[in-house]
């Protein structure tokens, strides 16, 4: 008789989180199929670690299309008995998919979980990025037909302003009267959210230039014939396309707002990117046995939904789901938001950001804190690997400071948005008492853990 596994409650490890550059819709990555976009962040991440691709237990998703990146697993040495757990590509699915890694690792389900976010959306507007080449994005190996190897500089800030204009809409436009109404409440104007906007684009831009990005991001080679894995290589795209550090407020001022006379527009949210990004979640106790080192520990997560009618009586961090996601995850912890040397809340527009910022009496410009390389306005949302884009940058800059917490917050729609909490392996082990649905109490706060660098 075989003796039933009683569940246990484990701490979850995120190892090895890397992701793809960044790629404009229409750019070099544009031309690469899914699988081996996939397929090159998922033999990154396991190449670095050394882990047999046996012992990856399950396969966690969020894209578009999970058959689509099917071949990847083959080429990378896993299983085709290998069935993926499909979250698809929706708002906020690239976090949800490293949520449900940790929770098959933390109920014993699982010892190893992969879990993959990518996007590769179709060309609707191929004129929105012909052309695009603001800075050189990859290795030359042989002739392009880039503007880079024409010996052009690529588009000026006005036409590349042009360019945003003729974009696809984004999910910021979907949601643009949300948003005027929060950029009302908020006090923000037209100008916050193109500062804001520019201050993204500097920040990565900025994270490029010093390195910053180098050991999270896997390059992808680019083929001659996309369809052909023997045919020659045409580029190794090893940065972001979308970088811009010569972006300034007053460029993003000759777009038109979505609203007449609104706060918000292309310019000051996420466009639609193209990307892949992966981790391993690990069971704490297989760690060692396995020859893995955990980047962090997710500790605990959350997910709310602020009220969809405004006349409904709320509080000012009730009325902004990201800020509420982020206020409940703390007080669950048992901490505030003094004890976060670090937070992330996905770009999806300058708007929601500034007034999540603001409802969580974060000053507009404590870049040392929030969004500290930047977000989605300069690097574009790719869909499902967005939330795990913007956990990778995270956990590796907590690594460089030798940081205690981080914390990670993403829209799932109009009116919801989850949260997850981050603790480095440096800090004592947190058991993590959940205080109920509710979050506004004092509660007693845990002490910060771990080092700090001020």
């Amino acid at each position: 008789m075989r003796v039933r596994r009683e569940p246990v409650m484990r701490r979850a490890a995120i190892v090895m989180p890397m992701r793809t550059p960044v790629g404009m819709t229409g750019g070099a990555l544009a031309t690469v199929p899914p699988h081996r976009l996939a397929g090159t962040v998922i033999a990154a991440v396991l190449g670095r670690t050394g882990l047999d691709p046996a012992r990856v237990d399950q396969f966690v998703t969020a894209v578009p299309d999970s058959q689509a990146i099917r071949p990847a697993l083959a080429h990378c040495g896993l299983s085709p008995e290998l069935a993926d757990f499909a979250l698809g590509d929706g708002p906020g699915s690239g976090l949800r998919a490293l949520i449900t890694a940790a929770m098959m690792v933390r109920s014993g389900t699982a010892d190893v979980v992969l879990t993959l976010g990518a996007d590769h959306p179709v060309v609707e507007h191929p004129c929105a990025t012909a052309g695009f080449a603001p800075q050189p994005t990859s290795v030359p190996f042989g002739p392009t037909s880039s503007a880079a190897s024409r010996g052009t500089a690529g588009p000026s800030t006005d036409e590349q302003i042009a360019l945003w204009a003729s974009m696809k809409p984004s999910r910021a436009q979907s949601n643009s009267p949300r948003l005027e109404d929060l950029a009302r409440e908020h006090g923000l104007t037209r100008a916050d959210a193109d500062d804001y906007a520019a201050a993204s684009h500097r920040r990565a831009a900025r994270a490029h230039r010093q390195g910053r990005f180098g050991q999270e991001i896997a390059p992808v080679v680019v083929l001659a014939d996309p369809g052909d894995p023997h045919s020659g290589v045409v580029s190794l795209v090893d940065r972001d396309e979308s970088l811009r550090d010569d972006v300034s407020a007053r460029a993003f001022a000759a777009l038109p707002p979505f609203h007449p006379g609104g706060a918000t527009t292309l310019g000051n949210s996420s466009i639609r990117t193209v990307a892949a990004s992966a981790c391993l979640v690990v069971a704490e106790e297989r760690l060692t046995d396995l020859g893995l080192e955990p980047l962090a520990f997710l500790i605990d997560w959350t997910n709310t939904a602020a009220p969809s009618n405004p006349s409904e009586p709320s509080t000012r961090t009730e009325t902004i789901p990201t800020a509420a996601a982020a206020a409940k995850s703390l007080w669950r912890s048992g901490f505030d938001l003094s004890d976060l040397p670090l937070l992330e809340i996905e770009e999806t527009s300058a708007v929601e950001v500034l007034a999540a910022a603001r409802a969580l009496n974060l000053p507009d410009g404590d870049h040392d804190r929030l969004n500290v390389h930047g977000g989605s306005i300069a690097l574009g949302e790719p869909g499902g690997a967005a939330g795990l884009r913007m956990v990778t940058t995270l956990l590796h800059e907590l690594s460089r400071r030798d940081g205690n917490l981080a914390l990670a917050a993403t829209p799932t729609g109009p009116h919801t948005a989850l949260a997850a909490l981050f603790e480095s392996p440096e800090s004592d082990p947190i058991s993590v008492t959940p205080r109920g649905a509710r979050f506004r109490g004092a509660g007693n706060r845990r002490p910060p853990k771990g080092r700090h660098r001020n």
